[in-house]
């Protein structure tokens, strides 16, 4: 994408970068959901399954292959603290869904 900054040097302006980061962002928060949405379907299967919302060996996994496809600029531990972020996030989600399953089967 070559976009000038009016002064025809040929770089990007501040603001087109900025608007790549804008598409970035959605797009970053469309896959956030999308992930979501799978996580709340795995919760119903826990429910189904009587299995434990909290996997410590899967949540380990995730974080050690995440950090091995890392390929920068950020650091293994930014990664790390990122996804564990969006792994609490996620499995908080998931276990308000299996409680609200729970409670959907005990009527």
């Amino acid at each position: 994408m070559s976009l000038q900054n009016g002064n025809g040097s040929g770089e990007k302006a501040l603001g087109d970068w900025r608007l790549e980061i804008d598409a970035l962002d959605a797009e970053l928060l469309r896959l956030l959901n999308r992930r979501a949405t799978i996580a709340c379907e795995i919760a119903k299967v826990k429910v189904s399954r009587g299995v434990a919302a909290y996997d410590p060996g899967r949540e380990a996994n995730v974080l050690e292959r995440i950090t091995a496809q890392n390929g920068g600029p950020f650091e293994d531990e930014s990664v790390r603290a990122i996804f564990h972020s969006i792994i609490h996030e996620t499995r908080c989600l998931g276990t308000k869904k299996m409680q609200e399953a729970q409670v959907a089967d005990r009527k």
